[in-house]
């Protein structure tokens, strides 16, 4: 039988959350967490296939996240989409770029269809 893909939603806000899963669930294993360490817990604990991240959490950003993953013996390779409401700036742009995990940086504002072409892409779907 076909087993579902892992994928990981980590954002402080309920209802993107909410958005995401609903959208993914029928071809995607979802779980979600509300905030940076608990999505490094999750992500240490079921080991998703892909995580979509979000930038500006309150206790810790997007990047802080992503440079934790990047740094786990088992949560290095696990290819990570950054949705934010904010712009990528180059700040940001200088920042992400050296983690080969990061498959994407996308807005929160895009349609859903897009991002669920992006997760497939970076899943070599």
């Amino acid at each position: 039988m076909w087993k579902k893909r892992k994928l990981l939603i980590i954002d402080d806000n309920n209802m993107i959350r909410a958005l995401l899963m609903s959208d993914f669930e029928d071809e995607y294993e979802v779980s979600e967490a509300c905030s940076g360490a608990e999505g490094i817990d999750m992500a240490i604990k079921i080991l998703p296939d892909i995580i979509l991240l979000d930038v500006n959490m309150p206790d810790m950003t997007g990047i802080q996240v992503l440079r934790q993953l990047a740094g786990g013996t088992d949560t290095c390779k696990i290819p990570v989409i950054i949705l934010t409401a904010s712009e990528y700036n180059s700040a940001v742009k200088n920042e992400t770029e050296k983690y080969p995990n990061l498959k994407g940086f996308m807005s929160k504002l895009v349609p859903l269809e897009t991002i669920r072409e992006n997760v497939k892409a970076a899943l070599g779907k």
